[in-house]
């Protein structure tokens, strides 16, 4: 896999309608305070780690694929999103989370705990993410994933899926705050956001609604892709799917 650049791959989402930026890192004291999300990821992934130790979700893609479209898993550590083919050259990836956290970073530690446990309004995320020449897997920054699992699905289920989210991020769109940190605009989403629905359940969802079965405690984005071995097939004429037995008896009486 090439390295990646320090350049920006993201691309800001525009969209009508009111477009906030969110606080940026001009403020130091900011910058330092979100960032030393140490405090925030220490106490947060010591709880969600007391609730889901030696737990993961795994993964299993369908064995055969019609159509196949490749998918990508993206592990921030905490936090999950799917890489989904948006069908212009890009990928496309939403975000759910909590809207004071995520959109207006509000990232002290009680922002963080209170975001998972009393969240009282949810946002859904979108951003795209540019393939480079010569690329074939997107590298998104701004934060770039600790892994990307790369799955595949149906094409017509995946594109069912973008539609879905796209429809749903439209809803309420008629306000949008663009996070330079994530390089995410955001807009709020009628969904409660708690412990039990993030993210990650947003990741395991979508993954179902394109076929696969996924097992397991799901809170954190501890997935993991069976090895399972995909078969693809080309989407074939329907006389290739009748079976052989039944042609060698058409042949035979003809």
């Amino acid at each position: 896999m090439p390295p990646v650049s320090n350049s920006v791959r993201g691309i800001k989402d525009r969209l009508p309608g009111t477009i906030r930026r969110g606080p940026g890192l001009a403020n130091r004291h900011f910058f330092r305070t979100c960032n030393g999300a140490g405090m925030v990821k220490t106490a947060v992934i010591s709880l969600l780690v007391c609730m889901t130790s030696g737990c993961v979700a795994t993964v299993y893609p369908q064995p055969k694929v019609i159509e196949p479209s490749l998918v990508y898993i993206a592990d921030y550590g905490i936090h999950s999103g799917l890489l989904l083919p948006n069908g212009d050259g890009r990928y496309v990836e939403y975000a759910f989370g909590d809207w004071n956290y995520a959109a207006l970073n509000h990232c002290w530690p009680q922002d963080g705990l209170g975001a998972m446990l009393v969240s009282y309004q949810a946002t859904l995320g979108r951003r795209y993410v540019d393939l480079e020449p010569g690329e074939t897997v997107p590298h998104p920054i701004h934060p770039a994933p600790h892994h990307l699992h790369s799955v595949y699905v149906s094409r017509t289920q995946m594109e069912q899926v973008v539609r879905e989210l796209d429809e749903r991020y439209h809803r309420n769109d008629d306000v949008v705050v663009y996070n330079p940190e994530n390089l995410t605009s955001y807009v709020k989403d009628s969904e409660h956001y708690s412990v039990a629905n993030n993210c990650n359940h947003l990741t395991a969802r979508c993954l179902r609604e394109m076929g696969c079965e996924v097992r397991g405690l799901i809170v954190i984005s501890n997935f993991v892709v069976a090895p399972v071995q995909v078969q693809i097939e080309p989407d074939l004429p329907e006389i290739a799917r009748v079976p052989a037995s039944r042609r060698l008896e058409s042949a035979k009486a003809n």
